[in-house]
């Protein structure tokens, strides 16, 4: 049976800012009949005029991220029967093939005949100070051009067989998770100040499945804003983010030695190995998100 090369799955609820950059581009990546939302009783009408994108209902309830992790690992399942392979993103998360091989993601999924692929990640970083609010119609890498290297972020999102996501989906049981030098995820969580503000206000006051889970979606505002002030004002280096780039490698390693001691854990890597500096994003990537 002949099926389509790659499907991008996503879920939201009231998600109007980041739902925008994610529709552009995705839909500009595979097309947006290939785009799925599942969408989590929106109330705010952002996800009322999709274009092509598929949108999938379902009904509000506490935020459980046990459930949602199953739930979304069965939907990308079933997506298997009419793609070969599927990718699950976060919302406010873009994932980009290394612009020196690969045109696109279709054409970085064809060239990999793994099970699963894991991310290499980064934080994308307002820059307090110098830098002005985002404009979320515009492309993020015209006005942001500082990341900063994230374990966190190493994401297992690409997939080719059915696989089980920890919550938070930063890994599965059935593959150990290698980041790959030649897919990147750009998380946008910190990538401006007002709008992170903004979307704190609404994650602290909704229903959660228990008053121990999402803590870090529940933080004070002053926690938060001091949290990127500090990540704003990391000290700034170039690099290539290739494999002749030593300080990238490096990263890289790290989490590669970290799922070495946590073989048969769920966490199968340490999400705490944050870069101590910024990157600048090289010229490759500009336009490209």
């Amino acid at each position: 049976m002949i099926k389509k090369p790659l499907a991008i799955v996503t879920m939201v609820y009231n998600e109007p800012q980041h739902l925008t950059v994610w529709k552009r581009h995705y839909g500009s990546q595979v097309g947006e009949q290939a785009c799925y939302v599942l969408d989590h009783g929106s109330t705010d009408g952002s996800t009322e005029n999709l274009g092509d994108i598929n949108r999938v209902r379902i009904p509000r309830s506490p935020q459980d991220d046990e459930r949602r992790a199953r739930a979304i690992g069965q939907f990308c399942a079933s997506l298997l029967e009419w793609y070969d392979s599927v990718i699950y993103v976060d919302v406010d998360e873009l994932l980009v093939a290394d612009p020196e091989r690969f045109p696109s993601l279709i054409s970085f999924a064809q060239s990999s005949f793994l099970p699963a692929v894991t991310a290499t990640g980064f934080d994308v970083i307002h820059r307090l100070g110098t830098e002005m609010a985002l404009d979320y119609s515009q492309l993020i890498s015209l006005q942001r051009r500082h990341i900063r290297f994230s374990s966190a972020m190493c994401k297992t999102v690409l997939i080719r067989q059915p696989v089980t996501w920890a919550p938070g989906f930063h890994c599965c049981t059935e593959i150990l998770p290698d980041p790959c030098p030649n897919l990147f995820l750009f998380h946008l969580r910190y990538a401006d100040l007002d709008s992170g503000l903004q979307r704190l206000t609404r994650t602290r006051v909704q229903p959660w499945c228990s008053d121990t889970v999402g803590q870090h979606q529940r933080l004070a505002d002053t926690d938060w804003s001091d949290m990127l002030s500090s990540m704003s004002g990391l000290s700034v280096t170039e690099g290539e983010l290739n494999e002749s780039d030593t300080r990238f490698c490096a990263y890289r390693r790290s989490v590669q030695n970290s799922v070495s001691e946590r073989v048969n854990e769920r966490y199968r890597l340490d999400i705490h190995i944050n870069g101590d500096e910024l990157y600048h994003l090289p010229e490759r990537f500009i336009g490209r998100l």
